[in-house]
């Protein structure tokens, strides 16, 4: 027969202190002493506690149909040299409003944290967040791809947003931006155009981890060769002069992208969006009604970074993990007048079949030695 379960109640008795207290130190609370922490999660192996999947499931029930008290702060941060500069970019409103929403709903505070306050040390910010009791961050993107200022992040659960922040590999959630420019890509082709070019700036692919240049390459190698265009990736945003000659040069139907000057270049080039070229673009905001695109779910994303956090706060996942976990959300084709029916739908790659693969020949010498042998 299975022996009992241990339970917090028994850990409790053993080391004589409340069954709360256990609770707090299991789940990695700052509220108790490191020592105690420590001392009660190795009373907790000594005795063979495991955690009850039963129980944790009915919690979680629990939780969902009541609502919820407080349970603790969420420090988030903002890497931005000027502190408003975040907020200037819808998507990472966005990230923020779905982000809130989910902590109301689940009993957690939201508290920025501003990295370029002045006086702000790594270790002084380790302080502060501790005498808070937060022990849960997320991330924001960063102004440019790049490695994180140092800090204690063993002291901390911590999820990032996007894939700007290249050191230290956190858990991240981001768009699937792979699977949304071949989701954009396939509604084009819905709309009868079949010369789909893709511009982008090296700057932005590099900042949502080549997604779009790695989609594009995949569906442009299927192609014949009357329908496709060459990927186009300027080192600089307004190279308007090169992105024109691309345009006079291949002359493609649509253009991927997402640089929103794209538009006043075709004009400066003597075509008119829609009806000479359109344009469709990688990202654009929920509700837009003139750009046709992709919208990147930011809200979700904001919610399900949240969702992360709370269950590696339950869980007592600390530090920079071994192997980082990327979440990825599907982007949502909205729509709009920059680009239009052109006729009938194109066909799609992924939907024609694939011919099996043939064993190949046999090598020119073994097929040799069979013919002298006979």
């Amino acid at each position: 027969m299975p022996s009992p379960r241990v339970t917090l109640g028994q850990i409790a008795a053993r080391a004589g202190v409340h069954v709360t207290t256990v609770s707090l130190a299991l789940r990695g609370s700052l509220k108790l002493p490191v020592a105690t922490r420590e001392r009660l999660r190795a009373l907790a192996d000594e005795m063979g506690y495991r955690p009850d999947p039963a129980l944790n499931a009915l919690n979680a029930y629990r939780g969902n149909v009541r609502s919820h008290a407080y349970q603790s702060t969420v420090a988030w941060f903002n890497n931005y040299p000027d502190r408003q500069q975040l907020f200037r970019f819808p998507s990472f409103r966005d990230y923020h409003e779905g982000m809130s929403r989910r902590a109301e709903e689940l009993g957690y505070q939201l508290q920025e944290v501003w990295l370029h306050e002045p006086g702000l040390t790594p270790d002084r910010l380790r302080r502060r967040l501790q005498a808070r009791g937060i022990s849960g961050i997320i991330v924001f993107p960063q102004p440019e791809p790049a490695d994180m200022p140092p800090f204690a992040w063993e002291d901390f659960s911590v999820v990032s947003l996007g894939y700007s922040v290249t050191s230290p590999q956190l858990h991240r959630v981001t768009n699937h931006q792979f699977r949304s420019a071949l989701i954009l890509l396939r509604e084009l082709r819905r709309l009868g155009y079949r010369r789909i070019g893709m511009y982008l700036p090296e700057e932005y692919d590099r900042r949502v981890n080549l997604g779009p240049s790695s989609a594009y390459t995949a569906y442009d190698r299927t192609l014949p060769q009357e329908e496709r265009v060459p990927l186009l990736v300027t080192r600089y945003r307004d190279d308007s002069a090169r992105i024109g000659r691309w345009l006079a040069d291949h002359r493609p139907e649509v253009v991927v992208c997402q640089h929103f000057g794209l538009w006043d270049i075709c004009l400066a080039n003597g075509l008119s969006v829609p009806d000479d070229i359109g344009l469709a673009y990688l990202h654009i905001n929920k509700g837009d009604s003139l750009l046709s695109g992709i919208y990147q779910s930011d809200q979700q994303i904001g919610r399900v970074a949240l969702d992360l956090l709370v269950a590696m706060l339950h869980r007592n996942e600390r530090g920079v993990p071994e192997i980082a976990q990327h979440v990825l959300i599907d982007g949502e084709w909205m729509p709009g007048k920059s680009t239009h029916q052109v006729g009938p739908p194109a066909p799609w790659f992924l939907d024609q079949k694939i011919t099996p693969l043939k064993d190949a020949p046999p090598p020119r010498a073994a097929a040799a030695r069979k013919r002298t042998a006979t």
